[in-house]
Parts: structure tokens; C-alpha cells; sequence
């Protein structure tokens, strides 16, 4: 089951307020049919309760390829060296709280992904091995 959480969201269209849960860590191989909507970029789909219109979140997702032992944090909205630099410097701060967060950084390869395209690469050579 993916990690989600809720979010308040501004109606494009009709500026009507609501809340709404979007997801905030997928694991492919727990939630494998993600995948798809993760690749084509339908990821946090959201539907304004007023007039209906529907509009896709951009917001930062971590993804764990397993068993390959990667973990993607797929930002879109880190623009700049210093916004991916910043995501890489929270991931080591978090992983050397304590020995057992050292061992699992050790043993898996962290990247940040800015691009859909690159992620869409990603997911698509997990696809092929892992189906």
C-alpha cells in the first residue's frame, strides 16, 4: 500500500478549497500497478468536489525499486542543483541517525530524479526484469 497523505488543494478552475490524498511513497513491488500512473505522469490525480475538474499534482514521490535496492526520490519541482542537492543532503542526515539506517544506505543506491522522462526510463528497465 503506498504512503500517502492529505493535502489542502486550490481548484484551477473553479478556486474552490478542498482536501485531498495524494501519494507520497510507492514501493513497486507492493504496488506494481502504480507503476503505469507513475510512468505517465497520472500520479496524485485529484478532483475538485465542486465542478468536477481534474488536475494531477506535481509533488515529490520516493520510489523503491525492489529487490534492486534503489530508491528514487522523483522531484519535479527541485529546479535547481541546490534544491536536488538539498533533497541528497536530508537522505544522508536521515541515514546516519543510527547504525541500522547506515547499513541500509550502504546497501542501497539513492538518486534524485528531476526529469519524467528519466523516470519513465527507470521504471520501464524495472518493467522488463521485474514485470
Amino acid at each position: 500500500m503506498p504512503g500517502t497523505s492529505t493535502v489542502e488543494v486550490k481548484c484551477e478552475k473553479c478556486s474552490h478549497v478542498y482536501e485531498s490524498t495524494v501519494i507520497d511513497h510507492i514501493s513497486l513491488a507492493e504496488d506494481p500497478d502504480l507503476a503505469k500512473s507513475l510512468r505517465t505522469g497520472k500520479i496524485n490525480r485529484v478532483q475538485c468536489p465542486k465542478c468536477k475538474k481534474v488536475s494531477y499534482i506535481e509533488r515529490t514521490v520516493v520510489v523503491n525499486f525492489e529487490p534492486q535496492s534503489i530508491i528514487v526520490v522523483y522531484a519535479p519541482t527541485a529546479t535547481t542543483p541546490e534544491a536536488v542537492s538539498e533533497i541528497q543532503s536530508d537522505y544522508d542526515s536521515v541515514t546516519s541517525f543510527n547504525e541500522t539506517l547506515q547499513e541500509i544506505r550502504a546497501e542501497t543506491e539513492f538518486k534524485v530524479v528531476t526529469d519524467a522522462e528519466k523516470l519513465k526510463e527507470l521504471i520501464d528497465e524495472h518493467l522488463k526484469t521485474y514485470g
